[in-house]
């Protein structure tokens, strides 16, 4: 197979959920889901390498992953079917110890209500980064960054979500009672985002973090300007996901670790 190595990570993260999917108990029907999801994923990977180097191939070879990122994210909260709560407890107190919650109140009660806008807003950003940032590479003519590009937000995004399955907790704005930016027009837009489209549960390390710092990176390799504007609303998806109580602070450092070793990783690309 003449995958590419962003392709070779999409294949061994859903043949990994397929076999996990076999090895632990869970519903014929969460089986079915997982394992099918898999097999359509793995059969969507050769039928677009079986094509060649069409240009219509090519073109959706560079953009699918987007789809592939979207199954990462849903798939292992099949898995879930009991949560980590001592886990919670230990994110919890990390919040506390390094961030202190009557700070995180304080602000989220009297800080300036544009800073407040401006954390919820750069956490809206955490849904359109990804593809804007591929966009930038195409807009300057650097479609052969498309590999790299996506062999760093997808080895990040998939450490990510793998673990969810063997790490399952809730968002730290169901479990926490420190206040959140109440005063935020745009944080009801967020949660009404996430009500439909996320999950329901945290995935440590934090999805949006490594993927949102990973896309960043590899931008700013080859482009710093855009990469520096991607990198400042990465910086805000990361303050905003705690602030909001989207993310423990625990999930976001690692998150942003993961993108770090997918950068690295796909600069030997």
């Amino acid at each position: 197979m003449n995958f590419r190595t962003s392709e070779w990570i999409v294949a061994a993260y859903f043949v990994y959920l397929a076999a996990s999917a076999i090895a632990v108990p869970l519903s014929s029907h969460r089986r079915r889901r997982v394992i099918g999801a898999a097999v359509l994923a793995l059969a969507t990977l050769v039928s677009l390498e079986y094509f060649g180097e069409s240009r219509p191939s090519e073109v959706l070879r560079d953009w699918i992953p987007l789809v592939y990122l979207l199954a990462a994210y849903w798939l292992p909260a099949s898995f879930v079917t009991a949560l980590d709560e001592p886990l919670e407890r230990a994110l919890l107190a990390l919040d506390d110890r390094w961030l202190g919650r009557d700070r995180l109140a304080a602000f989220a009660e009297r800080g300036p209500k544009p800073l407040l806008e401006l954390f919820e807003l750069a956490y809206l950003f955490c849904y359109p980064l990804v593809p804007a940032a591929l966009a930038c590479l195409y807009i300057a003519g650097l479609r052969e960054e498309a590999n790299r590009f996506w062999t760093a937000v997808l080895l990040a995004a998939c450490l990510s979500y793998g673990a969810l399955p063997w790490l399952p907790t809730r968002p730290p704005r169901t479990t926490d009672d420190t206040p959140v930016p109440a005063r935020s027009r745009i944080r009801t837009l967020n949660l009404k985002l996430l009500s439909r489209a996320s999950v329901q549960l945290n995935t440590f390390p934090s999805g949006h973090a490594a993927t949102a710092v990973a896309a960043a990176l590899a931008v700013g390799a080859r482009l710093p300007l855009a990469g520096l504007i991607l990198g400042l609303i990465a910086i805000g998806i990361l303050g905003g996901s705690v602030l909001g109580r989207y993310h423990y602070a625990a999930d976001t450092l690692s998150g942003a670790v993961l993108a770090l070793v997918g950068f690295v990783v796909s600069r030997f690309v």
